[in-house]
């Protein structure tokens, strides 16, 4: 039973319905067992009274309350149709009463409405169901059918038609024909709108045709001249009555899903003016020759089917151009068909397609991929087929949902995929509906999310780990405007989230406030990717402290953006400050000492090879300064050293470099002279000149009135350009002093070109430096390294030159002239491969077996392009394990090229090799470099060690610099080692020691004593 006969009735529309039904069956019960004549015609009209009274009120209850309320207007036509028909039957019934026998009578006008109100709402049925092509085929072949059935009854009541009046026949004609006209729209609207089945539609056909079946049975009989009395016919009138009203009380009518049924409607269709034809002949055929039909009604007849034929033809032209139409639809439905399935097939994305039921319809390829079953294999199942049950009665819960809602539901679901993965699936469920509203199913799309929920995950995770770490996180775009920042940077800025995201980098920061300056930096970061700098952020009570940024480049979901993770280096920048002070600043008078001089000096030799100006280095040295060192004390001479301090840098420029060198020696660095050389002799000497006099004056030193009076020294040298190197400089200088001092003192020389003699030396040095590879005059001497029980852990690899026929040459002289030439890189070379071999050859000795050998490595040797192929080179060439190999590289090596040091140096420790810094304290470096290297050891300067005993500034230097090296992790080795007292102040704060209190360097032939 389908949906609409299980439906509820109203309990008015229940009590119409078992009224009628037993009184029209009490009318057929008393006909057919009364034999009384009067009585059974009572109970005969009874029940036909009853039955078109109970359909009339049965339509009526449809019409007000109908199942569709799409159905409502065909209804009304059809309740007033019965509505009509009851009418006339209650006429009859009067008339039966009063007597009158007239024919035809006014009853037979209202039995007459029922034919065309039904044909009306029939029509306006089907026109709510079709289409504009539609509609015009039913009405033309409703027409056709339903003249070729008039013309058929017709003709069977012509010939017993005798002499009765027209009027009288087309009365009889119209009681069938209007039923099947009318049952003829119903018939041809099934297969013309491919309608479901539905019992109520097809009883409400059949009734029709069973009362117009009726009638013509009744009208053959009175035009026979028979008794119309037949107890069979007379239910059949009354149940076909019946039984529209029950048809229309469950009226459901609509269109049909089934593809077999629709192919079926479309033969028909097809068929129908063929019927019609044929139908319309027929009548022909029968009427054929005979002579009791008039010439007027065998007219009509044949024009009437000439119509028949002629709307055929015109119906079967609308096939034909609807056949044409049809392929070119086809085409595009396939051509659409195709590009819907090379959409469906090339999508990522899982679709599929259920009914209402829950029914697989279709799936396109990657679902039949992820469930591991064929499309064919899939439709007709449900999800309960395919997932664990519970599972299944969840996506059934989210299907029921999206069809209810007016929008698509998404959900989240970890799945299981054929292959065995467990993924996370994003799907978007929409409700797929018809026209008419009427809900067909679930269309679904789903897509592989697992990588969006891991990077989510992902995403979270590091948001906790970014809330976790000391520094402070801020993530910025190219427009300096913040998008993320932690906990750490808030605290530290002392910014909610909410504000600080309303921010911008120049906000805080106090080194780019300008838009410009952030959009530099924004380039070199680009460019770099990352990069590590300095700077100072600002809090919200306007407090500014250091910070080093380590800042990041990159592009997420096509937009740039720069986190910077920044920490409070407050604690190290003061660290670094007392290092730095004590390391290159003097501690009596705050003035530069020697190495910062020689820092300031090559900045001004670099200047000069720039800008080809000159300028003076100036050393000055207080005559009889011994004398009252040792007569009035030393506090005394720290006095006198303060006030020459304050009064020399007083004495210069701005720009000027002042420094102390030592005891009573002090040097000045002059720029800016200009490019003629004449000129800058002249300033030169007038400063010169302007500060001994100044130095000159009387100083007040006790306190008591008394006075010293001293002079001054001064030894001039001129440069231009970086073609004498500083120590060239400082010595031209202090021989220039040593002429003022031989001249008698209290003078100004200027350096004695004389000393052209030590240049001509250099450069024959510098002949016999090329030729010694060649004549194998270099050697390596090993120093050992020992531990603080005095064990040999390693050795230091040292240079010695031994030229023929000569005395050996000092590294000190020979290695920076290799330097300046370029001649390091072959030396260097030989130096590697020597040590590699050794290396190799101590493998066999178990007593050395366990030995590292340090190479120290040069500047210009390090910063060579193939220098990490080179030290490849020479490790497999002597096939030695690499991490018995350490490189020394010293400070200067480091202080350039801060990221390809850091890569090569990252490229060699992948290979094993370990690295040590050399004399640590010596150079000028950032510690925030330092930090970055990926250093083993650092190895403290002798000349920090040779008085560390007695000079308090280098035992605070020492202690600083391990303190320092043990918070970074490295290994502290101390050289220059000579004696026991420096040992022991040393021991338990370094891993190793090197010195001439252990062993001197010595060649490889004597190193079996050392493993002795």
């Amino acid at each position: 039973m389908s949906h609409d006969s299980r439906t509820r009735l109203g309990w008015p529309a229940r009590v119409a319905l078992f009224v009628g039904v037993a009184t029209v069956f009490a009318g057929l019960a008393g006909a057919s067992l009364v034999r009384n004549p009067g009585i059974a015609r009572f109970f005969d009209n009874l029940h036909w009274t009853a039955s078109t009274i109970t359909a009339a009120v049965l339509a009526c209850f449809a019409a007000a309350s109908p199942r569709s309320p799409e159905s409502a207007p065909g209804l009304r036509w059809i309740a007033m149709g019965l509505t009509a028909y009851a009418i006339g039957q209650l006429v009859w019934d009067a008339q039966a009463l009063l007597g009158y026998a007239g024919f035809p009578s006014p009853s037979d006008f209202f039995y007459l409405l029922i034919g065309p109100a039904v044909a009306i709402g029939l029509m306006v049925e089907a026109f709510r169901l079709g289409d504009a092509a539609e509609r015009k085929t039913l009405l033309l072949d409703s027409i056709g059918l339903a003249i070729g059935v008039t013309l058929l009854v017709l003709v069977l009541y012509l010939p017993a038609g005798g002499q009765i009046k027209l009027l009288s026949v087309a009365v009889m004609l119209a009681y069938p024909a209007s039923l099947l006209a009318a049952a003829s729209i119903g018939l041809v609207a099934e297969p013309t709108l491919r309608l479901r089945f539905s019992w109520s539609y097809w009883l409400f056909l059949l009734s029709l045709v069973g009362s117009a079946a009726v009638w013509m049975i009744w009208n053959t009989w009175a035009l026979r001249g028979e008794t119309v009395a037949n107890i069979r016919v007379d239910a059949v009138f009354s149940l076909a009555a019946l039984g529209m009203g029950v048809a229309t009380l469950y009226w459901q009518v609509g269109p049909s899903s089934n593809a077999h049924w629709e192919r079926w409607s479309q033969a028909i269709v097809r068929v129908l003016p063929l019927a019609t034809v044929v139908l319309a002949g027929s009548a022909v055929v029968l009427l054929g020759d005979r002579t009791d039909v008039s010439a007027t009604s065998r007219t009509a007849v044949t024009v009437a089917a000439l119509t028949v034929i002629v709307l055929a033809m015109l119906r079967q032209g609308m096939l034909l151009r609807e056949h044409a139409q049809l392929k070119i639809v086809s085409r595009h439905l396939e051509e659409s068909e195709r590009q819907k399935n090379l959409i469906l097939h090339t999508l990522p994305d899982l679709v599929w397609l259920k009914d209402t039921d829950g029914v697989f319809q279709m799936c396109n390829p990657a679902f039949e991929r992820f469930v591991g079953k064929s499309e064919p294999e899939i439709r007709g199942r449900t999800d309960f087929d395919l997932v664990p049950p519970e599972l299944a009665r969840e996506f059934r819960h989210e299907d029921a949902h999206a069809m209810l809602a007016n929008h698509p539901l998404t959900s989240e679901h970890r799945l299981k995929a054929a292959d065995g993965r467990e993924v996370f699936i994003e799907a978007v469920k929409t409700r797929l509906r018809e026209g008419n509203g009427r809900v067909l199913g679930v269309l679904c799309m789903a897509r592989d999310v697992t990588e969006r929920k891991r990077a989510s995950e992902q995403l979270a995770l590091v948001n906790f780990a970014l809330n976790h770490v000391k520094e402070a996180a801020l993530l910025a775009d190219e427009t300096a405007q913040f998008h993320y920042v932690n906990d750490e940077a808030c605290r530290s800025l002392g910014w909610t989230p909410e504000e600080l995201l309303r921010l911008k980098v120049t906000d805080i920061d106090r080194d780019l406030t300008q838009r410009s300056q952030w959009r530099a930096l924004w380039e070199q970061i680009k460019t770099l990717d990352s990069m590590t700098i300095e700077g100072h952020y600002k809090t919200r009570s306007g407090r500014i402290f250091p910070v080093e940024i380590s800042a990041n480049y990159f592009v997420y979901g096509g937009r740039e953006y720069v986190l910077s993770l920044a920490r409070d280096v407050t604690e190290r920048k003061e660290v670094e400050a007392q290092i730095r002070s004590l390391a290159y600043f003097d501690s009596l008078t705050g003035l530069p000492n020697r190495r910062l001089l020689l820092d300031r000096l090559n900045q001004a030799r670099l200047s000069s090879e720039r800008t080809r100006e000159y300028g003076a280095l100036m050393i000055l040295d207080l005559d009889r300064f011994k004398t009252l060192n040792d007569t009035q004390g030393h506090d005394v001479g720290d006095r006198l050293l303060v006030d020459v301090a304050r009064r020399l840098t007083a004495s210069v420029r701005q720009n000027d470099t002042v420094c102390r060198l030592g005891g009573d020696e002090f040097v000045v660095v002059l720029e800016g002279f200009g490019s003629d050389a004449v000129q800058a002799v002249t300033q030169a000497e007038a400063i010169a000149e302007k500060v001994r006099a100044a130095l000159n004056q009387p100083y007040s030193l006790n306190g008591n009135g008394s006075r010293f009076h001293g002079t001054t020294s001064v030894g001039l040298t001129l440069f231009c350009g970086h073609d004498a190197t500083a120590d060239m400089l400082l010595k031209q200088a202090d021989v220039a002093l040593y002429q003022a001092k031989d001249a008698g003192r209290n003078l100004v020389r200027f350096f004695n070109p004389a000393m052209q003699a030590a240049i001509d030396t250099r450069m024959a040095m510098e002949a016999a430096l090329r030729q010694a590879l060649e004549r194998d005059e270099f050697h390596l001497y090993y120093q050992p390294q020992v531990d603080h029980r005095e064990r040999v852990i390693g050795a230091e690899a040292l240079l010695r030159w031994r030229p023929q026929g000569r005395e050996p040459v000092s590294p000190l002289e020979f290695i920076p002239l290799a330097e300046e030439t370029g001649l390091i890189l072959p030396i260097g070379k030989w130096v590697l491969d020597v040590a590699c071999a050794q290396l190799k050859a101590w493998e066999a000795d178990p007593r050395a077996a366990h030995l590292k050998i340090a190479v120290n490595v040069s500047a210009r040797q390090f910063h060579e392009p193939d220098f990490v192929a080179t030290v490849q080179d020479s490790l497999a060439r002597s096939g030695v394990d690499p991490t018995r190999l350490q490189l020394e590289l010293t400070e200067s090596v480091v202080l350039e090229k801060i990221e390809t040091v850091v890569g090569r140096m990252e490229e060699l420790n992948a290979l094993g090799v370990s690295f040590c810094l050399d004399d640590f304290g010596t150079g000028y470096s950032s510690l925030s470099y330092l930090k970055r290297l990926p250093l083993d050891q650092v190895k403290i300067d002798q000349s920090f060690v040779r008085d560390v005993v007695d000079d308090s500034n280098d035992a605070a230097i020492v202690q600083a610099i391990m303190a320092m090296s043990r918070s970074l992790g490295l290994q502290v080795i101390a050289e220059g080692v000579e004696t026991h007292a420096q040992r022991d102040f040393l021991a338990g704060k370094c891993l190793g020691y090197q010195g001439f209190l252990f062993c001197e360097p010595i060649p490889i032939e004597q190193w079996e004593r050392v493993l002795k």
